[in-house]
C-alpha cells in the first residue's frame, strides 16, 4: 500500500502520505479510503502530501472526485491543501483538481512548500 493516512494537531487534521508510483486502481482504492475517514471523523482539515507520489489518475477519475466527496456528505466547508509532487509528475492533473474542486464549492490549494501548507490548513 503506497499510502498512509492519519490525524495530526489533536485530531484536526487528517493527513494522507502517498509515496512512489501508483495506478489508478490503487488511487480510487486510496480515495475511497480517505474520504470514508474524512467523512466518518468530520474531518474538516486535509493534508495530501503527494511530494514523493507518481499518481496516474485519469483525467474523468478527477472530475468525478467532487460528485463522490458529496455522496460521502463532505461539507464545503473542509480545506484541502496538496503538496505537488517534487519531480512535477502530471502536474497538470493537479492543477486540474484544484480548478474542478473550486469550482464545486471545495477549498482546495495547491502548494510546493510543506511548511506553507500547514500553515495554510492551520489558519483556515
Amino acid at each position: 500500500m503506497p499510502w498512509t493516512m492519519g490525524f495530526t494537531d489533536d485530531g484536526r487534521i487528517l493527513r494522507v502520505l502517498i509515496e512512489g508510483k501508483v495506478s489508478a486502481t490503487e488511487a480510487g482504492e486510496m480515495t475511497r479510503e480517505s474520504v470514508g475517514l474524512a467523512a466518518r471523523e468530520r474531518a474538516t482539515r486535509v493534508m495530501l502530501d503527494c511530494s514523493k507520489a507518481q499518481l496516474d489518475v485519469p483525467i474523468l477519475d478527477v472530475y468525478k472526485l467532487p460528485d463522490l466527496y458529496a455522496s460521502k456528505g463532505i461539507p464545503h466547508q473542509v480545506h484541502a491543501a496538496v503538496l505537488l509532487p517534487k519531480d512535477g509528475y502530471r502536474r497538470e492533473v493537479y492543477e486540474f483538481y484544484e480548478d474542478v474542486c473550486r469550482n464545486r464549492g471545495y477549498f482546495v490549494k495547491l502548494f510546493e512548500d510543506e511548511a506553507e501548507a500547514w500553515a495554510w490548513l492551520r489558519e483556515s
